[in-house]
């Protein structure tokens, strides 16, 4: 009895029993079930579609089920590398990215966007492998190093706005690289990055206030304005009124993160609303954009066309929808892209909407949260700009459809075609699961 009595574990100098398992995060296995309900109602919407295609032309081919087969092979990837890395973070972040990824190849595979063959899905294919290897490098606290890399960053974004304006061509109302190409969203991480560093290191300067409105040093200020103006006079001189009022939004959110004081946020909502009306005195293409928003009926046929065809879209689905495949969206034109919430709202209805939208703002509470959580000001800052990106870009392109805004051109996180928004969604993404990875 005496040596079995030596066997039990030791108590530690607190006189409790050591853990087995680290505390807090989630564990390896936490990853299962969330990942599994992904995979489980992406099939379903996806064997929905796909019932009604078959039902048309019953035939069934390897590139019907391409879509899915990335899909599934990506989560697969993605859950046995967090699982080798014992990834500790938020499996709601993980989770929510690829349901809304899953939802979108969905509804692309309705509107036809899958004709190319398994090459459509290469972005998804990029997007989920650049998540996995961010989170995994980026992970266990180690995101802080990206602190350095502030200037490179904001270097990267110049260089790519600039290069869409110089050899690009104007297509609809803005510019874009040959085949319509549009990397400017590659922009919006490397800016958020670069500000998220330069506002952590002037972070005393941004708490100041006085009588409650905030009054950062001259110097401070001066510098801020300066390096923010170049990347939104180059996007408003590139045609991309919605991306220069996103990044305007983001810096709102970046700055109350920083000095914590809610003279931030009025001040930036006010700043937005003059910058609102100054562009739409000054650019004609803005002007166009504000008819069309309190008119569409001036021109039905013409540049109200798109938006009457949205609200019609939407009208028809009611409350529940006329089911996956039963629509019509390709009555609405660039439905594949800026218009993708007017086919879902067509098939699934109100409530197909409310519920994408319920996603949306799961996935950015879970990331504010990890934001807040975060060591250091450049984390907070950093987290907290990605989660603003995400659910400011949803919010402009969702008011847009449903003409509660004029229309931007923005897409929607994750679901709108387009390869460089995916990945980018993708990158953004990992970036907030590895700031929730605070393991060891």
């Amino acid at each position: 009895m005496a040596k079995a009595e030596k066997t039990k574990e030791k108590p530690d100098k607190k006189g409790d029993k050591k853990p087995s398992k680290p505390a807090g995060g989630a564990s390896s296995c936490g990853l299962n079930l969330p990942l599994f309900f992904v995979l489980l109602a992406v099939t379903m919407g996806y064997a929905s579609v796909l019932a009604v295609k078959l039902c048309n032309a019953p035939v069934l081919t390897m590139a019907h089920l391409e879509p899915l087969i990335f899909f599934a092979a990506s989560l697969l990837m993605t859950r046995l590398a967090l699982g080798i890395t014992v990834y500790r973070g938020d499996p709601a972040i993980v989770a929510g990215a690829f349901l809304l990824a899953g939802i979108g190849a969905v509804i692309q595979l309705r509107v036809g966007a899958f004709a190319g063959g398994h090459l459509e899905m290469m972005p998804f294919a990029i997007g989920a492998a650049l998540f996995v290897v961010i989170t995994i490098l980026l992970g266990k606290k180690r995101i802080g190093m990206l602190e350095c890399l502030g200037w490179p960053a904001y270097v990267i974004a110049l260089a790519v706005l600039a290069a869409i304006l110089v050899f690009g061509q104007k297509f609809r109302g803005a510019v874009f690289l040959p085949g319509n190409y549009n990397p400017s969203e590659a922009a919006k991480p490397l800016l958020i990055l670069f500000f998220a560093a330069f506002l952590a290191k002037h972070k005393k300067e941004f708490e100041n206030t006085f009588l409650g409105i905030p009054l950062p040093s001259f110097q401070s200020l001066f510098l801020l304005v300066v390096f923010w103006s170049l990347p939104i006079i180059l996007t408003l001189m590139i045609g991309d009124l919605g991306q220069a009022l996103l990044l305007n939004a983001v810096l709102v959110v970046m700055l109350y993160a920083v000095g914590k004081k809610f003279g931030w946020l009025l001040l930036g909502m006010v700043t937005l609303a003059g910058l609102a009306i100054l562009a739409g005195n000054l650019s004609h293409h803005a002007q166009a954009r504000f008819a069309i928003w309190e008119n569409p009926f001036s021109d039905p046929v013409g540049k109200g066309w798109q938006v009457l065809q949205s609200l019609s879209a939407m009208y028809s689905g009611g409350m529940w929808g006329c089911g996956l495949g039963a629509g019509a969206p390709s009555a609405v034109p660039i439905v594949s892209s800026d218009f993708i919430y007017a086919a879902l709202g067509e098939e699934t209805g109100w409530a197909g909407c409310a519920l994408l939208l319920l996603a949306y703002g799961i996935f950015c509470v879970r990331s504010w949260r990890a934001a807040a959580n975060a060591a250091t000001p450049f984390a907070i800052t950093l987290g907290a700009g990605l989660a603003a990106c995400v659910a400011a870009q949803t919010l402009i392109n969702v008011a847009g459809v449903t003409k509660a805004l004029p229309l931007t051109g923005i897409t929607l996180p994750f679901i709108s075609h387009g390869g460089s928004s995916l990945v980018t969604s993708f990158c953004i993404a990992g970036l907030l699961a590895a700031l929730s990875d605070n393991g060891k």
